[in-house]
Order: C-alpha cells, then sequence, then structure tokens
C-alpha cells in the first residue's frame, strides 16, 4: 500500500470524528439565563441559552442614588455572581433608594438626588418666624418678628424681606383666617425700612403677596360688600360680603398704582333688571356670585367670606396673574396689561376682556357646568416652564378624601383676545401620599432638577421627584408652615446675605 492510501483513510477517520463530535455536542442539554433588574439599577446583559456546564457572570449595578439590596431567584447576597448553567435561571436584581436619616428633622433624605442647588425660606403659618433651611434641616438664618405674619413672606434681590403681618385690633370686625393689614420691609439688620398699612372698616389685606419683577408687590385684600348692596342683586345674608381685590402697591412711590376689583366682574341670574343679570354658564368670563349662596362648604362663608383667595402667581410673559379662589376651587387668569380704568370694565387690555377673567378652571360647576370638580380647596399656584411650555403647578388639599395632592396642569397658549374656557386642563404630574394630608394651608414649587417641594402645612416638607418617589422629609416636630418657598444659592437674594 502506497502513503496516499494511508493519507486517505486518515483524513476520513478524522470527518468521523469530527462529525460525532459536533453530534454530541448539538444533543448537549442546554439551559435558559433570563435577567431583569427593578427600577433603580440594571444588570449584565447576558441573558440567553447557554450549554451545561457552562459559567456565567452577572453583575448587579446600582444607579446615582441607590442600593442593590438583593436578588430574586438565588439565595446570595453578592452584587457579582459566577452562575454555573447546570439548569434555567430567571434572577431579578432589586434595588432601592438609598435613604438615610440625619436627625430629628431630616427623617429620610436620598442625598444623591435631592436638589441642594438652594435654600428653602419656611414660613410659620401665622407665627412670629421664619427660616432658611438646607437639606440636612440647618436654620442658616432665621428671622423673628414682633407681630405675627399673616401670612406670607418673601425674599427681595437685595437680601431684604417683605411680610405680611398681622395689625393689632383690626376695625373689620372680620374673624376669618389669614387677615393681615400691614405690609412691612425688614433689612438684613432685621430693621424695618419701610411699612404700608390697607387695614380700615371696609378693606384689610390677606393672605398672600407677590413680589413683581418690577420691584412693586401685588397683595389680596378683603372688599366690604354692604349687605344692603348685595341683596339688590339677590343675595339676601344677615352679614356683609367680603370680595377679594389686588392691589399693586409701588414701595418707592409708597401708594397703589393699579388695582382689580371681583365685584366689577360678577354675573347672576336670580335679578333680572339688574346690570349683573346673565347666564353663568355663557358668561364664563365673569364671576357667578351666587356660586356660594346658602353654601355650607365652609363655616366662614355663611360670615360673608365667599371667595376666599390665597396665592398669587405671576405669569411676565402673558402678563397674567393666577389667583388661587379657595372657596371656589378654582384658579383665576386675570390680565395684568389693563390699565387700572380698565381693570374696572371687560374691555382693553392684551385680551381685550378688561378685567373680565381669561381663563379659569379647576371647577366647572362655578360656571354652571356638570363636570366634576378637580379641586377640593386649593393653595399657592405657581407657574413651571417644561420645554418652552408654562404649566400651572398648585396644592390641592383635598379635603372629601383626605388626601392631599400637589398637581401640575398642562395650560393652553394664551393668545390672541381671548381662551376658550371649558374643559379643565391636563394633568402632567401628580402627587400623593396616604401619610400627607392637611385641610388648610400647603403649597408646592418645582425645583431647578426637577423635583417638587411640597409643603404639608401640619407636618413640614417633601421632596418627591418626577416618579413619585419620596426624596426628602423635613418634619418640623409640632410646627405648622403657611409654605416654603425656594430660592438658589446663585441668587441675588441668597448672596446678598452672605449664604
Amino acid at each position: 500500500m502506497n502513503s496516499k492510501f494511508f493519507i486517505r483513510v486518515a483524513a476520513l477517520l478524522l470527518l468521523v470524528i469530527s462529525c460525532d463530535k459536533e453530534e454530541q455536542q448539538d444533543t448537549a442539554p442546554q439551559y435558559s439565563l433570563f435577567l431583569s433588574s427593578s427600577e433603580g439599577g440594571t444588570v449584565s446583559d447576558v441573558s440567553g441559552l447557554y450549554r451545561e456546564g457552562d459559567k456565567v457572570n452577572i453583575k448587579a449595578l446600582a444607579n446615582r442614588g441607590y442600593v442593590f439590596i438583593g436578588w430574586e431567584g438565588i439565595d446570595d447576597p453578592s452584587e457579582s455572581l459566577e452562575i454555573t448553567m447546570n439548569q434555567s435561571w430567571t434572577l431579578k436584581a432589586n434595588f432601592q433608594l438609598d435613604v438615610k436619616v440625619l436627625n430629628n428633622n431630616v427623617t429620610h433624605i436620598v442625598e444623591e438626588l435631592v436638589d441642594n442647588t438652594g435654600y428653602i425660606l419656611a414660613i410659620e403659618n401665622g407665627k412670629n418666624t421664619c427660616y432658611l433651611l438646607d437639606r440636612n434641616g440647618q436654620k442658616l438664618r432665621t428671622w423673628t418678628f414682633d407681630l405675627p405674619l399673616g401670612q406670607d413672606a418673601e425674599l427681595a434681590p437685595d437680601g431684604s424681606l417683605y411680610g405680611l403681618f398681622q395689625v393689632p385690633n383690626p376695625n373689620t370686625g372680620l374673624t376669618f383666617g389669614g387677615k393681615s393689614g400691614l405690609i412691612r420691609k425688614i433689612n438684613k439688620s432685621n430693621q424695618v425700612v419701610w411699612e404700608f398699612e390697607i387695614s380700615s372698616e371696609n378693606e384689610i389685606t390677606h393672605h398672600d403677596l407677590e413680589l413683581m419683577p418690577n420691584g412693586n408687590l401685588m397683595v389680596l385684600v378683603w372688599h366690604r360688600i354692604r349687605k344692603e348692596e348685595a341683596a339688590l342683586l339677590g343675595y339676601i345674608s344677615d352679614h356683609d360680603l367680603f370680595v377679594e381685590k389686588l392691589v399693586e402697591i409701588n414701595p418707592e412711590l409708597n401708594r397703589i398704582v393699579w388695582e382689580w376689583n371681583s365685584w366689577d366682574h360678577i354675573v347672576q341670574n336670580k335679578v333680572e333688571d339688574h346690570p349683573t343679570f346673565g347666564d353663568p354658564k355663557t358668561q364664563r368670563n365673569k364671576i357667578d356670585i351666587m356660586y356660594n349662596y346658602q353654601s355650607d362648604y365652609h363655616r366662614f362663608i355663611a360670615i360673608g367670606d365667599i371667595m376666599h383667595a390665597n396665592g398669587i402667581a405671576y405669569l411676565p410673559d402673558n402678563d397674567l396673574l393666577a389667583v388661587s379662589i379657595n372657596f371656589y376651587n378654582e384658579v383665576w387668569f386675570i390680565d395684568h396689561s389693563t390699565s387700572a380704568q380698565e381693570a374696572k370694565t371687560s374691555a382693553g387690555g392684551n385680551f381685550n376682556l378688561g378685567g373680565d377673567l381669561v381663563y379659569r378652571f379647576g371647577n366647572p360647576s362655578a360656571m354652571g357646568l356638570s363636570d366634576p370638580k378637580v379641586f377640593d380647596f386649593n393653595h399657592h399656584p405657581t407657574f413651571t416652564y417644561n420645554n418652552g411650555v408654562f404649566n400651572l403647578l398648585i396644592f390641592n388639599n383635598n379635603a372629601a378624601e383626605e388626601r392631599s395632592k400637589a398637581m401640575e396642569f398642562e395650560l393652553p397658549t394664551f393668545s390672541g383676545s381671548s381662551t376658550e374656557i371649558g374643559p379643565s386642563p391636563k394633568i402632567v404630574f401628580e402627587y400623593a401620599n396616604d401619610d400627607m394630608y392637611f385641610e388648610i394651608v400647603g403649597g408646592a414649587v418645582r425645583l431647578p432638577n426637577g423635583n417638587t417641594l411640597i409643603c404639608e402645612g401640619d407636618f413640614g416638607y417633601w421632596e418627591v421627584n418626577e416618579s413619585g418617589q419620596v426624596l426628602w422629609k423635613y418634619d418640623g416636630q409640632g410646627a405648622s408652615f403657611w409654605r416654603g418657598l425656594y430660592y438658589s444659592k446663585e441668587s441675588a437674594a441668597i448672596k446678598s446675605l452672605g449664604l
């Protein structure tokens, strides 16, 4: 036999052996590996089919602000695993927020995810103090006053503080909560350098002030309507009514430079020969003065506080004021571009509506409609800016359910001569918690990183992210809070205070 024959035989044997091995490999047992993770982390992307005996390395990796807490599907606490494929595996890596307790006040904090870019002006409800808090619960600056607040306070760019204060023994005779009467400016040395009083038999400031971009102050005022005047349009009461006014005060000129009175923009369908007669369903830019007539919705209504505004927000882009009207369960939008005279009428201004409502939402029944209301007492409207669009964030006390909510609404485009007033706008963010409820006061503001700061009046403060995860809680240890305002560390006010 020649060598070529032996070579051919050897090659044939090798081919047979190789085919036999491939056949053995193809028929070897195979097992599946399926990996997943909870929110807050990731896991190695090595899911698939493996042959028996294969070894696979797996690693769980926590996101910023989270920690790995273990696996589902295997009893091993390690973040890194080596799995021997002698069976099929379904494994899930679990993560949770890295929550710490700092002290008696800060009972919950995720240090990597809270917004640490600024401080919170914590305003105690109707008390003689407010203070700047950091996320550790430290009071960086405290103001103490000789008169109680009634209710709001805000920082000015020069580091001074504007506040509403309760005048002693006001002669309006009001027993409503939230009245003040005195506006003060307190400089960095804690000296009162300016004050302005609106406290008379017929008017008194209350609840909220808004520091405008031009340096003026927008303030809520209760305005008396004699019961005899109210009776002429069908509102029969043993008490005078107190309706809402907005007044703009120029501290430099020390006088009122603009005002709006809700009484100039009412409608009623009881007395036909009165100039205010009309249909609230069709005249939605007007305020149905009979909405709370003989209502037992709140004890203050029976003694004349029929609207109870409690918050102002200003939108410079459209020169609009948004006002929270607690007993109507609505937010009213008012055209600030009007002159003081136009604000008394139904013509003029950017929307050619004068002082009539440009927009309103929260309670369709206040316009005679049948749709359910969104709010059940509401406080502290603030504007947010998302992707070039302005939304409105507000605190809904939600008394009927005893479960308060922070809610953000997608507003319509404010342009042209008017904005359609119809269904309530779309809700784009909502946070509620079984442990978060207070029937009065409260607020919510959007923070620079997208988190939301919520004031729960009888507790303190919550910070939550857009997914509704609680990142920070501040327990006031029995203190009651009007609201909490955010100031950036880079703001003029904070720099002026040297913080």
